[in-house]
């Protein structure tokens, strides 16, 4: 979810893009004293895909702006970070649900779907999941009997309920042209037992719910170093019959993303025969790590992201048959995991008051024209 590689090879094309394609007939003039209507996301995509929300429990209240915007907008929500292992089961053995049990509590209330996220990954696990005692790493047979039992309780509790779930997140080595190393070496679960853990949780997670869909969800799977790993793990989890339904792409993406890029990956998993979900969308206003910050949303960010917006939802839309959800990594402007002191990113189609900004009515074109 986190340090995701910037594309380089747009810096070019996006400000030509800028320069060459976006006339005054192109593009929609941000509203003043615009009385027009907009369209809640949820309607606009509702023959499409669910559009989903990342959230907090500290949302889920109906009387405050964000429980509204979330009724408003989206009919699936999934946890931050509530329903990871260091959420549920700190302490081994004790299980802390309120805060899950919020959020599906308020979907439920509000005919939401709910993905869950994530049963099993190096990150936000609790150290006692990898090592015993004496610090020493657990031999595969107690490792993987504490994953079952965590696995099986917590998508058990939310059967039903929670109709898709991330069982396995970021297993995948990241940076690596030249394909040498496949998965996350440096990942306890790996120096554990290999990559022989994803198999099993995904067999563990199928037995406690044999009907939620089961997803593989990474960061940087759109470029070809990561995307073409992933795609054989897939491959080699359903040609060992392991139980997989889909893969998760976590869209933390920027303005400069490669239209190429999203639509190669996608063409290459349909060849699965799994279904695509976006888990992580947001859209940074930078073409770059590099570009200097600012706090301010400029003319030019907001020019980048009526592009960039447009571009994204259309490809999805040309892939509705195989994609099957579309989760923002948040709300709106307001909060994002993205933002540092001197350097915010206004990743979302809501602004700061939740408010849709000019990009959200040039996706709203793609649709309602």
């Amino acid at each position: 979810m986190k340090n995701y590689t910037c594309h380089f090879s747009m810096l070019v094309a996006i400000m030509l893009l800028i320069i060459s394609c976006s006339s005054p007939e192109d593009i929609t003039p941000d509203p003043v004293n615009d009385d027009r209507e907009y369209i809640p996301l949820k309607e606009l995509f509702k023959d499409h895909f669910p559009i989903g929300a990342a959230v907090t429990p500290n949302h889920m209240d109906s009387r405050t702006p964000h429980g509204r915007t979330l009724i408003e907008h989206f009919n699936s929500l999934v946890a931050e970070n509530v329903m990871k292992p260091d959420a549920l089961q700190r302490v081994k053995g004790t299980y802390t649900w309120t805060n899950a049990d919020r959020i599906v509590q308020f979907a439920k209330e509000n005919d939401m779907k709910v993905r869950g996220h994530t049963l099993t990954w190096h990150s936000q696990t609790p150290d006692w999941f990898f090592y015993d005692e004496n610090g020493d790493l657990h031999t595969p047979e107690v490792a993987m009997k504490q994953l079952e039992e965590h696995i099986t309780t917590v998508v058990s509790r939310y059967k039903g309920d929670v109709y898709a779930w991330d069982v396995v997140n970021e297993a995948m080595f990241d940076w690596d042209p030249n394909g040498q190393i496949i998965y996350r070496e440096d990942s306890p679960w790996y120096k554990i037992m290999g990559p022989a853990y994803i198999d099993s949780a995904f067999v563990y997670a199928r037995r406690a719910d044999p009907d939620a869909k089961l997803f593989y969800n990474d960061y940087n799977s759109i470029f070809s170093w990561k995307r073409n790993k992933i795609y054989d793990l897939v491959k080699r989890l359903k040609d060992n019959n392991i139980p997989i339904d889909g893969v998760g792409l976590q869209g933390h993406w920027n303005v400069g993303v490669s239209e190429q890029d999203i639509r190669t990956t996608l063409d290459l998993f349909r060849d699965l025969g799994v279904e695509i979900q976006i888990t992580e969308l947001d859209l940074s206003v930078y073409l770059s790590s590099d570009e200097p910050g600012s706090e301010v949303y400029t003319d030019a960010f907001n020019l980048r992201q009526k592009i960039a917006y447009p571009m994204i939802m259309k490809i999805l839309l040309d892939y509705s048959d195989i994609i099957t959800g579309v989760t923002f990594w948040g709300i709106g402007d307001d909060v994002t995991w993205l933002d540092r002191p001197g350097r915010r990113h206004f990743p979302f189609l809501l602004d700061e008051q939740l408010k849709p900004k000019p990009a959200y009515l040039e996706v709203q074109k793609l649709i309602r024209r």
